[in-house]
């Protein structure tokens, strides 16, 4: 299985996403913001791919993903997000997200979108 990020400001969503995706055979390790996902990522080359809320204090997640991509990561982006409207989306794909699941969402969506992302390796 893979090293997989979670990043969200809700302590909550960020132990529903770990426990889900450790369930699932993942290696998790946890941020609260985007700064300190770029810091947890600096420290973790292996980590596969992000799991990235889009409203962070300061930084957001699409402007987290925008940071790695001018910085040439080819890092999996999933945002997970409670926008949802045309606009967000649109904005998060031409940043880099590779996908989007939205809030509330299903535990078992999240892991096979999960897999899905990282299949395409």
């Amino acid at each position: 299985m893979a090293h997989v990020l979670a990043v969200d400001d809700d302590p909550d969503i960020l132990e529903l996403v770990a426990l889900k995706l450790r369930s699932a055979g993942h290696t998790v390790t946890t941020a609260g913001s985007g700064e300190r996902a770029r810091d947890v990522l600096a420290a973790h080359p292996d980590i596969e791919l992000a799991v990235v809320d889009h409203m962070l204090p300061g930084m957001t997640g699409v402007d987290l993903v925008r940071a790695l991509r001018a910085e040439g990561s080819a890092l999996r982006v999933l945002m997970l997000t409670a926008r949802s409207q045309e606009r967000d989306l649109v904005g998060g794909f031409s940043a880099g997200v590779d996908d989007y699941l939205t809030k509330p969402f299903s535990p078992r969506e999240l892991a096979v979108r999960v897999r899905a992302l990282l299949d395409r390796r």
